[in-house]
């Protein structure tokens, strides 16, 4: 277990040494060291935390640099609110308990359930009573 975290300890030194050798560099251009850092490994609003700039300037000059250089870009697909008010509404929750759980306003649970049910018909018990 103690092996684990030196080695943790000390790639993040490592790290943390690169990001130092990146900023103190006094040639490279601000775009060029967003650019190391994107290398790094570093998404667009850790740089923009880092390099104290705009979150649309580092975009803008890593969207360009991806592009010009055809780099392959993982994109992280987030569990959205609307995702997670439908999975507890198919679960069995009333529109209470699911703004209670996720801490959201009443009205915008109400909306989204609204809508999955004039897309999904057969998941509105109302409507199933009807026909």
């Amino acid at each position: 277990m103690r092996k684990v975290v030196e080695i943790k300890n000390r790639e993040a030194q490592e790290v943390k040494d690169q990001v130092q050798a990146i900023l103190s560099n006094e040639e490279a251009s601000k775009s060029q060291k967003m650019k190391d850092l994107f290398d790094l490994g570093f998404d667009v609003k850790e740089i923009a935390s880092i390099m104290d700039v705009r979150y649309n300037f580092v975009y803008n000059v890593i969207s360009n640099y991806v592009n010009m250089n055809g780099l392959a870009v993982e994109r992280e697909v987030k569990n959205g609110k609307n995702k997670q008010i439908i999975e507890l509404f198919l679960a069995g929750k009333s529109n209470k308990e699911i703004a209670i759980e996720l801490k959201t306003n009443a009205n915008y649970v109400f909306n989204v359930l609204k809508n999955y049910k004039e897309k999904h018909p057969e998941h509105d018990p109302k409507r199933a009573a009807k026909q």
